[in-house]
């Protein structure tokens, strides 16, 4: 399914509601993501396809169907998928009872996690995201009721995975998306992350697809993409062009034939359906 995404900045909404959604996503197909300082939302994702691996601060985790992770706000991260299929539910929330939700559940850091009873998480999951798809945020008191149930859900059956039971840590992989991540908006060559690596091009390409299951570069489309998709709806005055030369692409046509073979709509259709911020 395509995630709605939702940034809710009306101040009296916050204070007269506990909990707001910011982001919300079912079983996506997810991309390489690296952010060295976190999202100011607090995050929960549940992994029901595949497996990937999540870094955090020094600690790295193996997520498999059937586990999920927490991420505090502006907590540093990185997570990627390590099978071809890697799929991700989430959600992203705010609001002014957050610190003392998560103060009850003893949730005072970021992990990864199992769930007891995932069918019921994952109900809540899917009533708020049809919601959303149906009356949009209309009515904000009813979002923060199914907000609300969807983090009880999750808090009241899950249990953290031990460090002990960690993956290892892929410095070669990380190194190689964090530097993608910072320089997508301009032309890579496998010269510049030989040179970063230390690797010979042929050794670094080959080890690379067979970490990720794809190439460097189709890695690096995937992030451009997904940045386009982040400008297209927070610059609704930016025309395609701008949007296009800022996320790295050769040209407007060149951008349209790869977004919508990524999104399956092309840029100006997903700019429609997904509504700009205010």
């Amino acid at each position: 399914m395509k995630q709605i995404l939702k940034i809710v900045e009306n101040a009296n909404w916050k204070e007269e509601y506990p909990l707001s959604v910011s982001t919300i996503g079912l079983a996506q197909q997810q991309m390489p993501i690296v952010r060295p300082h976190g999202l100011p939302v607090h995050q929960i994702f549940y992994c029901t396809s595949g497996s990937g691996e999540l870094t955090i601060s020094d600690q790295s985790y193996r997520i498999d169907a059937g586990s999920g992770f927490f991420l505090k706000a502006n907590e540093p991260n990185s997570y990627y998928g390590i099978t071809k299929k890697w799929e991700l539910n989430y959600m992203g929330f705010e609001g002014a009872i957050c610190a003392s939700l998560l103060e009850t559940y003893k949730l005072n850091r970021s992990g990864a996690f199992l769930l007891s009873t995932e069918n019921k998480f994952l109900r809540e999951l899917k009533k708020l995201y049809r919601y959303l798809e149906e009356h949009g945020e209309q009515n904000p008191k009813e979002l923060s009721k199914m907000c609300y149930a969807c983090l009880l859900e999750v808090f009241e059956s899950m249990d953290w995975i031990d460090v002990g039971k960690t993956a290892v840590s892929d410095e070669i992989i990380e190194k190689i998306i964090t530097y993608l991540q910072r320089e997508f908006y301009r032309g890579i060559t496998l010269e510049e992350l030989r040179e970063l690596t230390g690797l010979s091009k042929e050794y670094m390409c080959s080890y690379f697809k067979k970490r990720m299951n794809k190439t460097i570069m189709q890695v690096l489309c995937d992030i451009r993409i997904m940045n386009a998709c982040v400008l297209l709806n927070r610059f609704p005055d930016k025309t395609i062009a701008e949007i296009s030369k800022k996320c790295g692409f050769e040209s407007p046509s060149y951008f349209g034939s790869v977004f919508r073979k990524h999104q399956g709509m092309t840029p100006d259709a997903y700019r429609k359906w997904i509504p700009a911020d205010h």
